[in-house]
């Protein structure tokens, strides 16, 4: 049996103000994308996790284990530990997204895991008992067990739903540069042009099936901090939007996101890559509507 999982993208994010938990109140818009992880789940006596990375550069791989700290690793124990189930399964994750990519591919890792397990053992388990089980994984994996668009308040835990944009068309962009997600929330600053206001716009766009405008509009507090730091984010950002293209970073990077017209964009832009010598791995694929779990 295979279990598709999908990834996200942010449509703006504006980091608020820290708590006094040491995390931060953010405000920022999910979309989930078509590209994805497969999990594939075989009967077996006991329970054998594994996994690759075949169409990914190896400088990728090694950054990925499949031992406990693996988070689809974690979601299976977690519906062990709330099913008491005690089935076993050869399980294999064939990675395709990107890690540390601002992209949640971990993430819609253990939301696709939850959702295959469900099927694979029978367990007849409700979206909300599916729920129950993502939510203390992390807010992605709660995002992406469903998928679709929704504002992500509070630590990004709080999901309100948005009106879905009609589908389009994404090259996601990944200049083979890694980020730090704790480093960068330390080097916040406190001041950001992005707020709830900009996510106020981005969310009136999409309710006018405007995805150019809300791509337009966004907002990312991860660019006022990273582009500083990492001179090449901003290249390739500037590089689409010379070309009449709009981009924007996704969560805290290092993945910038442009909009498309057309799959045929896609490959016409991957040829202005190769001959302007940038040697960044590009990846097509499509806004993704919501409804995994029904």
């Amino acid at each position: 049996m295979e279990e598709l999982s999908f990834s996200k993208i942010n449509i703006g994010l504006a980091i608020l103000d820290k708590r006094a938990d040491g995390y931060h109140n953010i405000d920022t818009i999910f979309q989930s994308i078509a590209l994805g992880d497969s999990i594939y789940f075989a009967r077996h006596h006991s329970v054998v996790f594994s996994g690759s990375m075949p169409e990914l550069p190896s400088a990728m791989s090694d950054m990925v284990t499949y031992g406990e700290s693996n988070l689809a690793l974690k979601a299976l124990r977690a519906v062990q530990d709330y099913t008491k189930c005690k089935t076993g399964g050869a399980i294999h994750l064939l990675k395709r997204v990107p890690p540390a990519a601002g992209l949640g591919g971990g993430s819609g890792d253990a939301a696709a895991m939850i959702r295959g397990l469900n099927r694979f053992w029978d367990l007849r388990l409700t979206a909300e008992e599916m729920m129950n089980i993502a939510k203390p994984l992390g807010a992605d994996v709660a995002f992406l067990l469903d998928g679709g668009t929704a504002r992500g308040t509070g630590v990004g835990d709080i999901l309100t739903p948005v009106e879905e944009a009609p589908s389009s068309w994404l090259l996601v962009v990944h200049p083979h540069l890694f980020m730090s997600t704790v480093e960068a929330y330390r080097a916040f600053t406190g001041h950001s042009e992005a707020s709830s206001e900009t996510i106020d716009e981005v969310i009136a766009a999409l309710q006018q099936g405007d995805m150019k405008k809300a791509f337009s509009c966004a907002k990312n507090t991860f660019e006022e901090i990273l582009f500083p730091l990492h001179p090449e984010l901003q290249q390739c950002k500037d590089f689409f939007k010379a070309q009449g293209y709009e981009a924007l970073l996704s969560g805290s990077g290092s993945s910038i996101v442009v909009l498309l017209s057309s799959a045929k964009d896609a490959l016409v832009l991957q040829e202005e890559i190769k001959k302007a010598g940038h040697n960044w791995l590009t990846l097509i694929t499509k806004t993704k509507h919501g409804g995994n779990l029904q």
